[in-house]
């Protein structure tokens, strides 16, 4: 088996980080297994990453890298920065701790060839290694993966190396991946706004969950809910693809032939374009609804406003929560669903809880931990 190229070696170190991280969505998770799969050759390059890791020094259990001593070797002498290659056939090279997912069973007889790796692959391992310690763990962490996040009403604005801009809302949290051919963003939580500078060679693609968002050069709002994921576009086109969007081979055979595809097939059978002022929300259970966007209001959060128009009560209450560290909680269950209209200051929480007592049938008690909304009468 050949040694990986360069770019398998870097799309390898990516997968790398991303399962270091500690955080893996399930879709990920499926992604990284695909990428697996597609060649014996990917799975090499990820033993030898992981081979290269082993070999860096550390004193933590967990595997994580004492920076110190990285920078004490690299400034070392020549005759000492000297890496013994183990001998494979004096001792069989072990299973990588760090791979993070264990392979289905057509994956066992590749994985075990792929460990008989030769000495040649060790000295590659090697060779990375000090290239990781010449250049700096964190040159080598913001090459590949980068992660965004904010807190409890605190917004950012981050540029990534293309000139596209994140706008991110509070409590939101990104990881961005730039490659040659593609432009990589998955919202792990919360909403951001994307301005992305057109590029046709690399599509910017934006993962929420299940749900896929595809751009060259557009302006949008990706907001991720428990519920699901709403695109808002302001510029340009977007293409927007549900879970199993991409249809199987005998669907497409049977439409091309002129059977009839069931009512509730046809959504997973193609993507949903998106132009400027409209807007989708794609729900967990895959129900779609798309209509005409309101986009002052998706966008309201980057002048710090909340526009609600018959919002119901208990979504009211989650964008409340988003920038108040006291909790805004629906006491009574009937509450949740009565609708909230207005425009609200998400930095001044008075401005709303001030509109919420004025109501005669509301009663709002606030302690030091939360206010509370209930019907007046009740106790």
């Amino acid at each position: 088996m050949t040694s990986p190229t360069r770019d398998l070696i870097a799309e390898a170190s990516a997968w790398f980080v991303e399962f270091r991280s500690g955080e893996v969505v399930a879709h990920t998770r499926a992604r990284f297994d695909e990428w697996l799969r597609r060649s014996p050759e990917h799975i090499q390059a990820y033993l030898e990453v992981s081979a290269a890791w082993s070999e860096l020094p550390t004193a933590d259990p967990e595997g994580r890298i004492d920076v110190a001593s990285l920078v004490a070797r690299a400034r070392a002498s020549a005759e000492d920065n000297v890496v013994g290659i183990r001998n494979p056939r004096a001792q069989p090279a072990a299973t990588p701790q760090s791979l993070s997912i264990t392979p289905t069973t057509p994956l066992v007889p590749v994985v075990a060839a792929c460990r008989r790796l030769k000495a040649r692959h060790f000295a590659t391992a090697a060779s990375l290694a000090f290239l990781v310690a010449f250049v700096g763990l964190g040159a080598w962490f913001v090459l590949f993966v980068n992660t965004y996040s904010t807190g409890i009403g605190e917004q950012r604005t981050v540029r990534l190396g293309d000139g596209s801009t994140i706008e991110l809302n509070a409590l939101s949290k990104v990881r961005t991946r730039l490659s040659r051919d593609r432009r990589d963003v998955e919202l792990v939580r919360g909403q951001a706004l994307f301005q992305v500078v057109k590029d046709r060679a690399r599509p910017f693609i934006v993962a929420s969950g299940a749900t896929t968002v595809r751009a060259v050069g557009t302006q949008f709002d990706v907001y991720r809910k428990d519920s699901g994921t709403t695109v808002t576009v302001l510029e340009g086109e977007v293409s927007v693809l549900p879970a199993q969007s991409t249809p199987r081979a005998h669907d497409l055979a049977s439409t091309a032939a002129g059977a009839a595809v069931p009512e509730n097939a046809r959504p997973a059978l193609a993507a949903i374009l998106l132009s400027a002022g409209e807007q989708v929300t794609v729900a967990s259970d895959q129900v779609v609804k798309r209509k005409k966007a309101d986009t002052s209001a998706a966008t309201a959060w980057v002048q710090q406003r909340l526009i609600f128009e018959a919002t119901p009560l208990a979504e009211v209450a989650d964008e409340f929560n988003r920038y108040n560290p006291k909790k805004l909680v629906i006491a009574d269950s009937e509450l949740r669903a009565l609708g909230i209209s207005g425009v609200y200051s998400s930095s001044d929480p008075a401005s709303l809880i001030g509109f919420l007592r004025a109501q005669p049938s509301l009663q709002v008690t606030e302690t030091d931990s939360e206010i509370r909304v209930t019907r007046r009468g009740t106790h």
